[in-house]
């Protein structure tokens, strides 16, 4: 299918069409696959995790918004990927302990300075001098059931951005709800961000690329989105 093609099904199918809606799975069924196998099967079924990643293919049909400049294979991915790894980590009864929270975020925070000075990854031994740890606790921190981003995070908040936008004591708002009403306020630029951000996994320095910006820039724009999406939801 063209991309063309593949965006008229994507509005069928948000209206429900549901012969649109099997046609974009069976057309994607392939990129599912890739994707889990991207993951250990020791501790899960296989066709169990093609099930959760069909999940996360559905929510990206459903919230694809034909304003990103992206195809839905692209925008798939990490839903797919979010899908199968919070799986996971239900199905893990192993509890990451704090201080391996606090050394993946401290990791995430080195990786991405490393990344903006040199213009590449850093290796495991370059990472455990820069963070001040042995090699063996920074690929047990890199492999946790965790994550960590560098950007307006506590090193004990690993909840999701939008929910990290309201009071604990409020009603979280639907991730769905948020996406369409909220963020689509903001210009195309502003969405364009966020996606890459916090969609795609970007650095400041990546965004900064496909944007044609400066990485300061990028920092000031981000913080003054999320601080405008935090008064309307307050």
């Amino acid at each position: 299918m063209t991309k063309d093609e593949i965006r008229a099904l994507i509005a069928r199918a948000q209206e429900k069409d549901e012969q649109a809606l099997a046609d974009l799975v069976n057309g994607h069924i392939d990129l599912v696959w890739s994707v889990v196998h991207k993951f250990p099967h020791n501790n899960a079924d296989i066709e169990d995790l093609f099930q959760v990643g069909c999940s996360g293919l559905l929510k990206a049909i459903e919230g694809f918004n034909p304003a990103f400049d992206t195809t839905l294979s692209t925008y798939a991915i990490p839903l797919i990927m979010g899908e199968i790894k919070a799986y996971l980590r239900s199905l893990s009864p192993v509890k990451v302990s704090r201080q391996i929270k606090m050394n993946a975020y401290r990791i995430a925070i080195a990786k991405d300075a490393f990344i903006q000075k040199n213009g590449h990854e850093p290796t495991i031994a370059e990472l455990a001098v820069l963070c001040e740890l042995d090699e063996d606790h920074v690929i047990l921190a890199m492999n946790a059931p965790t994550h960590a981003t560098s950007l307006d995070h506590s090193e004990n908040d690993d909840t999701p951005l939008f929910e990290r936008l309201v009071d604990s004591k409020e009603k979280v708002f639907d991730e769905e709800v948020v996406l369409k009403e909220l963020v689509g306020g903001f210009g195309k630029r502003e969405q364009t961000l966020l996606y890459l951000r916090y969609d795609l996994g970007l650095t400041q320095s990546e965004v900064a690329a496909r944007l044609s910006m400066n990485q300061v820039a990028v920092s000031r724009l981000e913080k003054k989105v999320l601080m405008e999406l935090r008064g309307k939801m307050s």
